[in-house]
C-alpha cells in the first residue's frame, strides 16, 4: 500500500503565501487608477518574484537540513542496533517449529524483526510490519525480551 502524499507545513506555507500576494496584486491593480495600473502591476510582480524565491530558498533549506538529519539518524540508529551481539543473540533453533512448512519468511526478514523486537517492538508490530504469522511473532518477541537494552 502507497503513502498517500501530502503538504508539508513549509510547503504549505509557501502555496498560501503566493495565493496572497496573487490576491493582493491582482486588489490593488484593481483598484488603482488605469495609468497607475502598469506601474503598480510591475512592482507588485517584482514583490510577488522576490517573496516567492524566499519561500523557495527557505523550502530548500529545511529540506536540505531534514535530510543532513534524517541520514545522520540512519547512520547512528544503523551502529547502535545494528551489532555483532545482537545478531549473535538471534535464536534460531527456538524459532524453528514456528517456522511455516511452506514459504517461511526470509533469514533478512527475521533477523531485522528480530532487531525490532530486542528494540521493544512487540509481536503484534512484528506480525503486521514483516508479514509474520502470529505464532512467530509472539515467539521471537518472547525471545527478544531479556535482550533489550536498559531504557534511558
Amino acid at each position: 500500500m502507497r503513502a498517500i502524499p501530502h503538504l508539508r507545513t513549509g510547503e504549505g506555507t509557501a502555496a498560501l503565501a503566493a495565493a496572497l500576494v496573487a490576491a493582493v496584486a491582482m486588489a490593488a491593480i484593481g483598484l488603482s487608477p488605469a495609468g497607475d495600473r502598469p506601474v503598480i502591476g510591475a512592482a507588485l510582480g517584482g514583490a510577488a518574484v522576490a517573496v516567492l524565491g524566499i519561500l523557495v530558498a527557505v523550502a530548500f533549506a529545511r529540506r536540505a537540513r531534514s535530510r543532513r538529519h534524517s541520514q545522520k539518524l540512519a547512520h547512528d540508529t544503523a551502529e547502535a542496533w545494528f551489532t555483532a551481539p545482537t545478531v549473535a543473540d538471534f535464536p534460531e533453533d527456538a524459532l524453528r517449529p514456528f517456522l511455516p512448512a511452506t514459504d517461511p519468511p526470509s533469514m533478512n526478514r527475521l533477523y531485522t524483526a528480530w532487531i525490532f523486537a530486542t528494540h521493544g517492538h512487540d509481536a503484534i508490530w512484528l506480525e503486521r510490519h514483516f508479514d509474520l504469522p502470529g505464532d512467530l511473532a509472539r515467539k521471537l518477541a518472547e525471545e527478544a525480551h531479556p535482550h533489550r537494552p536498559p531504557r534511558s
